[in-house]
């Protein structure tokens, strides 16, 4: 079975022993990606800030105290950080992987609020347009050639808003706010689970796109340093025109 996706994903012309000299250029490439990935985070974040500031308040109680308050400054710390681990160190698999986790809380905090802040049912904050930071959070991800955590963050996302919508509808026992009027739900607090499932199979849908796009990307890339390495090496020893000759032989020959 391992083969016949595999085969169908176009990544089994790529043996599974990559040199460690090619993992190394590898890590390299990502290293820089994760900076570029932090400065972006960090970038959004100070958005959120930002638009917290000026957004209207229903109440006279500092906005920074009260729990999206400081949510919104421990993640503007936690930004911080990351940029400066991200030129300190090789970030490890469970800091990103919590960073991914961080990000969508976040998101899904933020989303929350909505109704509190604007003083409406809970299924005020299903229509809010931020709902679409979550495929900037899934896309980011890519820029690492590492499909797990673009994986991670599609699921993570889905997760969220399906716990979301359950709280919508299980916060009143007495009005789970259900609608089937498509209208009703467009010009009312109404929930249409139709329309949130929607919502999640679209997070999915792109998660899993974007997983297998990645994953072959990732061989090409393997592939591509391989081939850069070797010529590299045969350049050491021959001439330009033979090492030229030679490299030509080896995309002819190579599989697939």
């Amino acid at each position: 079975m391992l083969q016949v996706i595999n085969k169908f994903l176009g990544i089994d012309a790529v043996k599974s022993n990559v040199p460690d000299r090619v993992h190394a250029a590898i890590a390299e490439q990502q290293d820089a990606a994760e900076r570029l990935i932090a400065w972006i985070k960090f970038g959004i974040v100070m958005t959120f800030d930002v638009l917290y500031a000026l957004s209207p308040k229903t109440s006279d109680i500092d906005p920074w105290i009260t729990p999206v308050g400081m949510s919104l400054a421990a993640y503007f710390v936690f930004s911080i950080l990351r940029v400066w681990l991200a030129y300190r160190i090789r970030l490890p698999g469970w800091f990103l992987s919590l960073s991914v986790i961080a990000d969508l809380t976040l998101l899904m905090m933020l989303i929350w609020s909505f109704h509190i802040q604007y003083d409406q049912p809970a299924s005020f904050y299903l229509k809010a347009p931020t709902l679409l930071y979550v495929f900037i959070f899934i896309v980011l991800r890519a820029l690492r050639f590492e499909a797990r955590f673009v994986l991670l963050a599609g699921l993570a996302s889905a997760l969220g808003w399906l716990i979301l919508v359950g709280y919508v509808i299980t916060v009143d026992p007495h009005d789970n706010m259900i609608t089937r009027n498509y209208v009703a739900y467009m010009t009312s607090n109404t929930v249409l689970l139709g329309a949130e499932f929607d919502k999640i199979i679209s997070i999915l849908m792109v998660t899993g796109i974007l997983t297998v796009a990645l994953v072959r990307a990732r061989k090409l890339l393997e592939r591509s340093v391989i081939e850069a390495t070797a010529a590299a090496d045969v350049a050491r020893f021959f001439s330009p025109e033979i090492a030229s000759k030679i490299t030509h032989f080896r995309q002819q020959i190579r599989p697939g």
